[in-house]
């Protein structure tokens, strides 16, 4: 069993997340640092000042970036970085104290060693934030960064006092005009959001149910101020309707669980339907009582104490999978703007990320299960096309998720001569690499990296187990598993999303014969770390074990985009766990 988790596990960056460039020429140092951000960010580290200018590129948003390093110094990377016009934020991460010559450098922020994990990840999450502000804003907040930097030094000390008083005043000047103090109030404000964010992550990481998940985040929202409500709702497209599910901010009298319609009569066209198929949170600038915001709600905010609020609709998307969206009010003026929505939209993707992790781990230990099983004709899969193509049957023997959201499918195909599946194969665009691991004659075995269009793939990133797909001449048939309180009909939903000519044609809770509380199985899978289960899985569906083996420990270190010593590393760590249960298992 799979447990359908597709993130990263800390091994580098998805996609879409921030990139950040850590450069220090103390090893451990670059690579502590780096250890400390990769859970949010891209993290890219260089140990030299050359090595950072071979990567300096346009899709850098932070750089922290040593000051004193042998043969090229901070400065000069600093240098090249501003004269290439690269548009990403940089912070001195340097034991060199400041002195009266860095007001002449171009940095936008400037950190004395030591620093701790908190003072990292705090200014990298500020430098983004105040990257998003326009080039005026960010040169005051470069003024001000340089201006506090020279405040932890004695004036009598500095090379050119005078240097130094003249950033005071400029800084001072710049205080005193309104349009900074509106923006230094915006990102105070959006501070406090991406605080009461991280804490909300923090306890998310505890969660065992949805219903927590939900509850928490709206009472965290309301309680730290930000807003006034929050509300959480399922969201079912084929009706366009919400089933309001969980709120704050507002007492129960004055909260409708009913369905209502999503959009408010605005067909399919407003806020919610736009922030789910964009995956965008979206701006509601009017909810009042009478109003026609194009957004129906649950919320009574006559009994509220202002008179109008402004709203956010934040979709809750992992993924593919939809669940559901969360509905913010303020009724400060002007706060739903380009900087606060992406924060919101990081917030909703960590909410859907939480709920499908709870939901897969209830998977891991449910003694009971609902099994789904679908029919599926869809062109759009994979391989229900090669069945087709090839003529041939196609069964799936295993599978492990890669770290980038690919998945690496070990499939058992008859009726296709192994030229014929392995040109068709290789021609598929959702499938990056293929090759053949074992070839009877009347089967083979092959290896197929698949980036896209599976329903095996939607089926896991809903959470869902895939037991067993089976492609007969272009007709498929999949059964697969989910935790009786996972919300099958948005499992349905996600898969039907992307596959039209899918359907559901049973539904039923049974047993978890394969896996039950005191079973040696889970035993084992309590035991391994996500990269031992996935390195022991895919090492055996590739035919390592046979001899002679299907599959060298290099090919299959490939496949799940590892070094061979990582591979190794993962491997006897598994083996020693899986002998260590199985004496365990024997003595019972």
């Amino acid at each position: 069993m799979s447990d359908g988790d597709l993130s990263d596990g800390g091994d580098g960056g998805l996609a879409g997340e921030p990139t950040i460039l850590v450069v220090d020429d103390d090893k451990d140092l670059a690579d502590t640092y780096a250890l400390w951000l990769n859970e949010k960010y891209d993290v890219r580290t260089a140990y030299s000042g050359m090595q950072a200018q071979d990567q300096l590129s346009d899709d850098l948003d932070v750089v922290l970036l040593d000051r004193r390093m042998p043969g090229i110094p901070g400065d000069e990377v600093l240098s090249e970085i501003r004269d290439r016009g690269l548009g990403c934020q940089v912070a001195m991460l340097t034991a060199v104290e400041p002195d009266s010559d860095i007001v002449d450098q171009p940095f936008d922020e400037y950190l004395v060693k030591p620093v701790t994990r908190d003072q990292i990840r705090d200014a990298v999450e500020e430098l983004l934030l105040r990257s998003e502000f326009d080039e005026e804003a960010q040169e005051y907040f470069a003024i001000e960064a340089t201006e506090e930097a020279l405040e932890t030094r004695d004036p009598s000390n500095l090379r050119n006092p005078a240097v130094v008083e003249e950033v005071k005043e400029r800084a001072e000047a710049a205080r005193e005009d309104e349009r900074i103090q509106q923006l230094k109030g915006r990102l105070t404000r959006l501070q406090r959001i991406s605080s009461v964010i991280r804490d909300i992550d923090q306890e998310l990481v505890m969660a065992t149910s949805r219903k927590e998940i939900e509850e928490t985040v709206c009472e965290r929202l309301v309680e730290a101020d930000p807003y006034e409500v929050a509300w959480i709702g399922n969201y079912t497209e084929s009706f366009n309707q919400l089933e309001p599910r969980t709120a704050a901010g507002v007492d129960d009298e004055h909260f409708d669980t009913e369905r209502i319609a999503a959009d408010g009569g605005q067909g399919g066209s407003g806020p919610v339907t736009t922030a789910v198929n964009t995956g965008d949170p979206q701006l509601v600038p009017s909810i009042s009582a009478g109003a026609d915001a194009g957004l129906e709600t649950p919320v009574d905010v006559t009994q509220l104490d202002a008179d109008e609020f402004a709203g956010a609709v934040v979709p809750l998307r992992y993924r593919d999978t939809v669940y559901g969206v969360l509905n913010v009010y303020s009724s400060d003026e002007g706060v739903f703007d380009e900087q606060e929505l992406p924060v919101l939209g990081e917030l909703g993707r960590t909410i859907a990320n939480a709920i499908n992790s709870v939901n897969s781990k209830k998977l891991m230990m449910a003694d009971t299960v609902v099994t789904l099983e679908f029919s599926v004709h869809d062109a759009d899969d994979v391989f229900v096309t090669l069945s087709k193509e090839t003529d041939s049957r196609i069964e799936l023997e295993g599978f492990v998720p890669a770290s980038n959201g690919d998945l690496t499918c070990y499939v058992k195909v008859t009726g296709a001569s192994s030229e014929g599946f392995l040109d068709a194969a290789t021609r598929a665009p959702a499938i990056d690499t293929v090759r053949g691991i074992d070839d009877t004659g009347d089967e083979q075995l092959y290896e197929c990296r698949v980036t896209d269009s599976s329903i095996v793939l939607a089926l896991i990133e809903a959470g869902a187990n895939v037991g067993s797909m089976t492609v007969d001449q272009g007709n498929g048939e999949v059964s697969a598993q989910v935790a009786p309180e996972t919300d099958v009909r948005t499992v349905v939903e996600s898969v039907s999303d992307q596959f039209p000519e899918s359907d559901l044609t049973a539904k039923r809770e049974e047993e978890w014969s394969i896996q039950s509380t005191d079973s040696f199985r889970k035993s084992l899978e309590n035991k391994l770390t996500e990269r031992q289960y996935a390195a022991l899985e895919a090492t055996y569906s590739a035919g390592y074990f046979d001899w002679p083996r299907g599959s060298t420990a290099k090919q299959v270190a490939e496949s799940l985009d590892l070094a061979p010593p990582t591979l190794h590393e993962h491997l006897r760590g598994a083996q020693r766990k899986l002998i260590e249960s199985f004496f365990e298992e024997v003595e019972k």
